[in-house]
């Protein structure tokens, strides 16, 4: 499969855009094409092709090739972008207007009203940046559902990390402003039982993902040479 290009800004509509890889997007439309292709004929007792033999090949190879140069690389690239961001106070305050950007927070001071009577529901921020890509990462295969029996996809030990990194922020933030009176022991109380409704139900889910060929250990800033300035004084 031939390397596509990066493009820089795009325009869908009259609206400045990007647009993912030519080379993930060709990937996945030709992974889904040959494996459903192979899931039809052996339903009817047939078999691939020699040609569609050598595709579907090709198309496990390549995503090796995918993972490895396209999605793990972003992966590292946005994590320490934010995490330069969040250690440096000088780039945050530099790239404010680009986080607010890129992160896209529209609608959640609204949907925090509560006369708003979607207030509880995700749907209203799906056309929302980090929104869509949180959305997706946590939505469970509806093959993983049995009615009557836990589920134990790993996403539900990411939404338990996730509440538990949301209620820290939260308590610094609302300790902050209301101290250790009434309003902040009313929080506290409310996030343990949250808290305690999701660890029962992270209670059967996929825990440490098994060992891989490939390690994914993403250089934290502050053990990186490439720490901004080279080192803590920004």
């Amino acid at each position: 499969m031939k390397k596509g290009i990066i493009k820089g800004v795009q325009k869908i509509g009259d609206e400045k855009s990007y647009i993912p890889d030519e080379t993930l997007v060709t990937f996945i439309q030709n992974w889904l094409h040959i494996h459903k292709k192979k899931e039809r004929l052996t339903k009817d007792g047939e078999e691939l092709s020699s040609k569609d033999k050598k595709k579907l090949r090709e198309s496990d190879r390549m995503k090796v090739y995918i993972l490895d140069n396209l999605v793990f690389p972003a992966m590292s690239n946005l994590t320490y972008f934010f995490e330069a961001m969040s250690a440096s106070t000088k780039l945050s305050n530099a790239f404010e207007d680009e986080l607010k950007e890129i992160l896209d927070p529209r609608k959640s001071k609204s949907a925090s009203q509560l006369s708003d009577g979607m207030r509880m529901s995700s749907i209203q921020f799906r056309r929302n940046n980090m929104s869509r890509l949180v959305e997706a990462m946590l939505d469970i295969p509806m093959k993983n559902y049995t009615v009557g029996k836990p589920v134990g996809d790993f996403r539900i030990g990411l939404m338990y990390q996730i509440f538990n990194i949301i209620g820290d922020k939260m308590d610094r933030l609302i300790s902050h402003e209301y101290s250790m009176n009434q309003i902040w022991k009313s929080f506290w109380e409310d996030y343990q039982r949250m808290q305690g409704w999701l660890a029962l139900l992270v209670r059967t889910s996929e825990d440490e993902p098994k060992e891989y060929d490939r390690k994914l250990g993403f250089e934290p800033i502050w053990n990186s040479n490439k720490t901004p300035n080279g080192g803590w004084d920004f």
